[in-house]
């Protein structure tokens, strides 16, 4: 288990941590939630030793490995390719295989007491080598690879060749494969499109230690987690259930402790008006030094954190426009005029659909969007806008494009300057940015404050079809949620990227496939376009190598998910105590082998041969089972 005992932490004048105790015990899977800049991070960083607390003690199981996948790339020797970068995720094999290698050569010429001693030694190293998992170590790098988006033609490639991006997903596998025991994954579908996310969702499920994830995706969060610790205002609150358990539970302790907050303001402004008004009175001298020993002795409660306020994110309402909004025929885009990024694509879109685009990074989603948007002109076919439709795109970079000296008031009249101030207050105002908030310069707003700020820049030309590149990066939970709620009421037509699943399934109402340049609609949620895929997939080709290394069941509720994943577990676990069993049994049977063709005549033959047979049929019966369960979990 995990102890952090009346840990403090401070940088600079803010307290991250205040005298916080928590426990993690063995096997738990907890997501860790909070605010940006709350310190769920610094958590990941006193547990690694990465950094030290103030005060308190961390006390840690002894000989334990450590995984930690940290948001930014970690300063790993980035030569070679980049299969031998993933394959060199456990530092011990490297020193074993040396001495693996060294007694082999040693045992050429070794004999007598001298070869029994490096005969033990190397296989003391093999068994420890094949529980570090070396000996399936590639083989579990490629399957990760591939289900993380990587080709194999990609795994010679250097991996300083690779973007940032893919370097970071490249370390995702690292992390995942060394099967350490506990794992600490801070933002891992950071850099992930949907499809690497459920492929990381499905392989999570199936992990046996002790996980802490950070993460603002409401999907791996609910799927993956049987615990949460909130980090928030300098305390760590643990919640015991996943994402939705601790959102009821939140709302009912805050008022919980709203109305112990009250009763202690109240009981403490009682007690000073008495003291404050008799304390010149020598009458009233006993019960004022009474009141004042009342007031010591009360234990101070701390006002509870307001829960996040989601109104601040109002989209207005759209200009009026025709039932058509856009379409597209034949149209065909390439950059340098070699490579085709989109191939004979034909769309029609209709008013009040909300679509998100699907696939791949580097498949052209973002490029689709463009070229929608107008952003992009393709090089052959055509782009039609309906009737009065009014376009309103934010790309990815939209935080770089705000200048991070002007005011928030400079900036939206920059986007219209026909428009009044008054105008530009109302709207800043509608968008959660009221009184002198608006002169504040944009480069002090956190993740949230800036979308709404986007927001605010493109309504000051009223737009009814929105057309948005990755909205929910560097939002938290609550701005997504907030962000998803808006989108949903907007009367008008939204297009959108993003990499976000439960964003997706509850924000979207038809998907946009994107993948190797064709680009194909579907009529329907997510969850109808994973259904309808799926079942599309099964019949064009058998399931591959890397889909059986998945767990099944990706979509279930996620009740149904948690259940399903409980139950996989213990399967697991079943199998794994029947290789232990069969191995055991392998040896008594090499050891009767061994007796009986050493030709001691002192032994009884008859009665190891009865034995031998014994130990055959329970080998033969257990690996039956065995064959049996695992066919089952296939």
């Amino acid at each position: 288990m995990i102890d952090f005992i009346n840990i403090s932490k401070r940088f600079g004048t803010q307290e991250v941590l205040d005298k916080v105790s928590f426990r993690i015990n063995a096997g738990e899977h907890v997501g860790v939630v909070g605010p940006n800049g709350a310190g769920k991070s610094t958590i990941f960083s006193l547990l690694t030793g990465e950094q030290s607390a103030d005060s308190g003690d961390i006390t840690l199981p002894k000989n334990v490995r450590v995984g930690h996948l940290h948001q930014q790339l970690h300063a790993h020797a980035q030569d070679g390719c980049l299969l031998d970068y993933t394959v060199n995720a456990i530092p011990e094999l490297k020193p074993m295989v040396a001495e693996i290698h060294e007694i082999e050569h040693d045992l050429l010429t070794a004999t007598g007491a001298e070869q029994e001693r490096m005969l033990h030694r190397l296989g003391d190293l093999q068994h420890e080598f094949e529980h570090l998992g070396g000996y399936d170590l590639k083989a579990r790098a490629e399957a990760a690879l591939s289900g993380l988006g990587f080709k194999e033609i990609d795994f010679a490639n250097p991996f300083r060749s690779f973007s940032g991006g893919w370097q970071m997903r490249a370390e995702l596998v690292r992390t995942l494969i060394a099967r350490p025991d506990i794992l600490l994954l801070d933002e891992p579908s950071n850099y992930l499109d949907l499809p690497a996310v459920e492929w990381l969702q499905r392989f999570l499920r199936g992990f046996e230690g002790t996980m802490l994830l950070i993460s603002h995706d409401r999907y791996l969060l609910e799927s993956l987690t049987d615990r949460t610790l909130e980090i928030s205002g300098g305390t760590v609150t643990k919640y015991s259930g996943g994402y939705t358990y601790y959102i009821k539970e939140r709302e009912q302790r805050h008022l919980q402790q709203a109305a112990a907050y009250r009763n202690y303001t109240e009981q403490k402004e009682h007690l000073e008006s008495f003291i404050n008004r008799f304390r010149a009175q020598a009458t009233k001298a006993a019960q004022v030094q009474s009141r004042i020993k009342m007031l010591e002795k009360i234990e101070a409660v701390k006002a509870p954190v307001a829960p996040p306020n989601f109104s601040k994110l109002r989209i207005p309402p759209p200009p009026h426009c025709g039932a058509h909004i856009m379409s597209v025929e034949n149209m065909n885009f390439s950059y340098d005029g070699k490579r085709q990024i989109l191939r004979d694509v034909n769309l029609e879109i209709g008013h009040g659909q909300k679509i998100a685009l699907v696939g791949f990074n580097g498949m052209g989603k973002t490029t689709l969007l463009r070229v929608l948007a107008g952003a992009l002109t393709p090089q052959s076919g055509t782009r039609r806008e309906g009737h009065k439709v009014v376009l309103g795109y934010q790309s990815q970079d939209f935080a770089e494009t705000m200048p991070p000296d002007q005011s928030l008031m400079t900036i939206v009249r920059n986007a219209n300057s026909a428009v009044q101030e008054r105008e530009v207050r109302g709207l800043l105002g509608s968008f959660g940015f009221g009184g002198d908030a608006v002169n504040k310069p944009s480069g002090v707003l956190s993740g949230g404050e800036k979308i709404r700020l986007a927001f605010a820049r493109i309504f000051i030309n009223p737009p009814n079809f929105l057309l948005l590149d990755e909205p929910t990066t560097n939002l938290d939970i609550h701005g997504r949620e907030a962000l998803e709620k808006a989108i949903k009421e907007y009367q008008g037509t939204v297009c959108f990227v993003s990499h976000d699943v439960a964003f997706v399934r509850g924000a979207a109402d038809h998907i946009i496939s994107v993948a190797d340049g064709s680009v194909t609609s579907w009529p329907g949620n997510y969850d109808y376009y994973l259904e309808k895929t799926a079942k599309q997939e099964a019949v064009e080709s058998p399931r591959s190598n890397v889909q059986r290394l998945e767990p099944q069941g990706s979509n279930l509720n996620p009740q149904a998910a948690r259940k399903a994943r409980a139950k996989e577990r213990e399967a697991q676990k079943v199998l794994r105590k029947m290789e232990a069993d069969m191995e055991k049994l392998h040896v008594e049977q090499r050891a009767l082998y061994d007796q009986l063709g050493s030709g001691n005549p002192d032994l009884d033959y008859s009665t190891l041969n009865i034995h031998l047979a014994e130990v055959t049929k329970k080998l033969n019966s257990l690996e039956a089972k065995w064959l049996e369960e695992a066919d089952r979990l296939a």
